[in-house]
């Protein structure tokens, strides 16, 4: 039954996540198509989204004009009581309303927030049953080492001697009979609108119930909160719970509980754990790429030229220092081997010298520096690998995939450009002109590599 004095609306029981995520700035993260919220009296008065402010264009769900929102309406519609739909009077001043009822303990004149008594528990999910039924029950799930089983005969006997009976008489009774089912209290960390609550419906205990099939900790992580005695167990009892939640909201501007944000009295904080939303577009904070005003961007364009289409290496443009970054210092306006920090050093990577590359060195081949390509490993090339094969890096020539050679590929062969070269056509692979533009030992020494002239 709803709290009458409630001023959030609709049920008493307060739902702490739903409501404080249309009421607190997390909210402006779904932006509505005509920035005026949902169009809905229960979403803040239907003001729209926190923070953002109207541009003339909206529609006033109060008068119907358009220019200002409902909550800055110049003509407030009269007032109607939500419970007796009568005009001049809110609910909470209605005189025909019965007495408020707390949800937490079911008695007249108060709300839940403001309730100090035990809590009334309603067990009417739980099964009827007799209590040497449910005492039956506990035994077998006790044997079986079931859980599930053995809470939900734990909440019958509960159920069947009216809860008559508190967790420290339970585990005593066990202990008597033989019944290994241990109820194990520890004390763990809990948020503000959980609390561990007794079977009597008392609330804030020191200690979490969690059921278990043994006395001693089986978990070396367990040891430090596990009681170390018999007694100590008992005592830890005659405080513990299980955990539930409080039905009180919890603020999200002053952490405090019995309120929500929006009813905060508070100076507004900024949430730092908020969830910030970058475009991916332009890279500020605030909006998504939906809703860039700037020019979309092109992520996989020519780092060049800047076109779409193709990339740096295979651009036509010449060179654009403006666009390359240095891959020595990072910088923009020159290439690595340009870079005034040393990057333009063409040091042997054999020998370690300057001036020479490592295929002219002179320098006997140091193996140190060697990285094979199969295994890894230094001191060896790859066809000298003791390793098995790893064919996981072996790309196929025909298909470009790795796994396999040419030789065992399944796609058929790619043609070559120009297939089988011709006689006197320079571009051929099997020209006759191509072998004698290599001195082709064949004493046609004056032949012409281009193959127009003939002999």
């Amino acid at each position: 039954m709803s709290d009458w004095n409630n001023d959030q609306g609709g049920s008493a029981h307060p739902n702490t996540f739903e409501q404080e995520n249309w009421t607190n700035s997390g909210q402006a993260e779904n932006t509505s198509a005509n920035n005026a919220g949902f169009g809905n009296d229960d979403f803040d008065n239907g003001d729209g989204f926190v923070g953002e402010q109207p541009t003339g264009n909206e529609k006033c769900f109060g008068c119907g004009e358009t220019g200002h929102r409902r909550a800055e309406c110049p003509n407030p519609q009269e007032m109607t009581c939500r419970f007796c739909k009568q005009p001049g009077h809110m609910i909470k001043e209605c005189p025909d309303k019965p007495p408020m009822i707390c949800e937490n303990c079911g008695d007249e004149g108060h709300m839940r927030k403001n309730c100090e008594k035990p809590r009334k528990i309603n067990r009417d999910h739980v099964a009827d049953v007799s209590a040497d039924d449910a005492w039956n029950k506990i035994k077998q799930a006790a044997i079986e080492r079931d859980v599930d089983d053995a809470k939900e005969a734990v909440e019958e006997y509960i159920k069947a001697v009216d809860g008559d009976i508190t967790y420290r008489q339970l585990q005593e009774a066990l202990i008597d009979q033989g019944i290994g089912l241990w109820l194990i209290p520890t004390e763990r960390s809990l948020i503000q609108v959980f609390t561990n609550m007794d079977l009597q419906g008392h609330i804030d205990k020191k200690y979490t119930i969690s059921y278990r099939f043994v006395e001693q900790a089986d978990r070396p992580r367990e040891l430090e909160g596990w009681p170390k005695s018999r007694d100590e167990l008992l005592s830890r009892l005659d405080d513990a719970g299980e955990v539930v939640d409080r039905g009180v909201p919890l603020c999200l501007n002053c952490k405090e509980l019995g309120h929500i944000s929006k009813f905060c009295t508070q100076e507004k904080t900024e949430r730092s754990d908020a969830v910030k939303i970058s475009c991916f577009n332009c890279g500020a904070d605030g909006h998504r790429v939906r809703d860039c005003p700037e020019p979309r961007v092109d992520k996989n364009a020519c780092k060049n030229c800047g076109k779409s289409g193709h990339q740096a290496a295979d651009c036509e443009e010449p060179p654009n220092p403006a666009n390359v970054e240095c891959r020595k210092c990072n910088e923009m306006g020159h290439f690595a081997k340009d870079c005034p920090q040393g990057g333009g050093s063409r040091a042997c990577r054999n020998c370690g010298q300057e001036g020479h590359i490592s295929k002219d060195c002179g320098q006997p081949r140091d193996m140190s520096t060697v990285t094979c390509r199969n295994c890894e490993k230094q001191g060896h090339f790859s066809r000298e690998c003791p390793e098995p094969k790893d064919w996981s890096k072996v790309q196929c020539s025909n298909c470009q995939e790795y796994g396999h050679t040419k030789v065992r590929c399944k796609v058929p062969p790619v043609d070559e450009a120009d297939g089988v070269g011709v006689a006197g056509d320079g571009d051929g692979d099997g020209g006759w002109s191509n072998a004698d533009a290599v001195g082709g030992g064949d004493g046609y020494g004056n032949q012409n590599t281009g193959g127009n002239d003939g002999w």
